[in-house]
């Protein structure tokens, strides 16, 4: 008896340690988050099978989900001229309004001036049924979720599907007229941040949710010389939405940093050095092999050093054209390259996310997530940068004060 009263307080303190030192590990000042899911943190089993049985029911529209399938002129009839349009990948403009968490909101127009898309962060914006700020217990009371939707489509039918993460934490809300919401549900306290109506095109090639279609969603459609200023505007909006949030949680608003979008623009080039390089000794490899055999081969011979190097330079041609593609970043290149730039690695935080849809989506979507939010919330970042390359998106913030000039 007296030996397991000894070997008591030894036992009660190693259950400690094994509880609290992977949560102080998982505190750590120095932050880089990769993640390389399409979209979902957890993707878990769908419920397709029971889901398919039900007969879903749709809202009649209201709020601001009024406007959709209408002419911008309705929206102008009430709020006037946006602060500006920003260019998108989409096939429609983002037409912004709103200076802060309470009034910004951006109306996505077509070509053809066609309101095709909704984006309300506004805590005062009316988008009932709902409202920014509602519990998601509350939304229960009003509609049903559902794990699949079935959506006609240009004589095609998509099926989409739910995971129990988009569930919980951006379900999807369908209306009478054939439109949807996305509802944004904030990961900590379990509130609606953001509303985004949408049409089905948008909602297709918005690419949020898992698609079970044997027919290829609509691509997407745009000039690689309109890449930079799509980049401008994702730029400004994820900062706008960013501090929007943060005001609605008494955060400190982040500074644009030229000098961290620098960075973050060389982590990029760094990784593409690096996947130059490999290719170029996997490629070297190859061509000496080829030369060994051609050599080896009573049918063919190289006759001097200029057909030697006409075989090297034709190879390196053809996988030359294969480098516009680069794999994921990963934590460790990140880190590597932080360091090399004289990066105070423990004032930093990294976001890295390589299946970015748009700006209005992606930073709600962070809000979602509970490590992302808690490096986008964190009150000593003051800074923040941004890089994008096709698809993929890399956030910086740092604690460094900005210089005045």
């Amino acid at each position: 008896m007296k030996t397991i009263l000894r070997a008591l307080p030894i036992f009660i303190l190693l259950m400690m340690l094994i509880y609290w030192v992977p949560q102080i590990a998982s505190n750590s000042p120095s932050e880089i988050i990769t993640q390389k899911t399409k979209l979902q943190e957890v993707k878990k089993e769908s419920n397709s099978n029971q889901s398919t049985l039900l007969k879903q029911d749709t809202l009649p529209e209201a709020g601001m989900g009024e406007y959709m399938g209408k002419a911008i002129e309705t929206i102008q009839e009430k709020y006037g001229e946006p602060l500006r349009i920003d260019q998108t990948a989409y096939g429609y403009d983002w037409w912004v309004y709103g200076e802060d968490e309470q009034d910004y909101f951006q109306i996505g127009v077509s070509h053809e001036g066609k309101i095709t898309n909704v984006f309300v962060l506004g805590s005062q914006l009316d988008v009932s049924p709902f409202q920014i700020g509602m519990d998601v217990t509350e939304i229960y009371q009003i509609a049903m979720f559902y794990p699949t939707f079935s959506i006609d489509y240009q004589e095609e039918t998509y099926m989409l599907e739910l995971s129990e993460n988009d569930l919980n934490f951006h379900p999807l809300i369908a209306f009478e007229n054939q439109t949807f919401a996305i509802l944004m549900v904030d990961r900590k306290t379990n509130e609606v941040n953001a509303v985004r109506y949408l049409d089905k095109r948008s909602l297709l090639q918005l690419g949020v949710y898992e698609i079970a279609s044997q027919t290829p969603v609509p691509p997407v459609k745009h000039q690689d010389e309109e890449l930079n200023d799509i980049y401008a505007s994702n730029h400004r909006e994820i900062l706008e939405i960013l501090n929007n949030l943060r005001q609605r949680y008494e955060i400190p608003e982040l500074v644009y940093s030229e000098e961290l979008s620098s960075i973050a623009d060389s982590v990029f080039s760094y990784q593409e050095k690096l996947y130059a390089a490999d290719l170029l000794e996997k490629d070297n490899a190859e061509v000496q092999k080829q030369l060994d055999e051609e050599k080896s081969s009573s049918e063919g011979t190289f006759d001097d050093d200029s057909e030697i190097e006409a075989f090297i330079e034709e190879d390196a041609t053809t996988e030359e054209t294969q480098l516009g593609d680069y794999p994921p970043l990963t934590s460790e290149q990140i880190q590597m390259k932080l360091e090399m730039e004289q990066v105070k690695v423990a004032d930093t935080r990294v976001l890295y996310f390589d299946q970015s849809a748009d700006s209005t989506w992606l930073t709600t979507f962070w809000f979602s997530l509970e490590n992302q939010r808690r490096l986008l919330t964190d009150p000593e970042m003051k800074r923040f940068g941004i890089s994008f390359r096709g698809q993929e998106v890399l956030l910086m913030l740092d604690k460094e004060a900005e210089n005045s000039e």
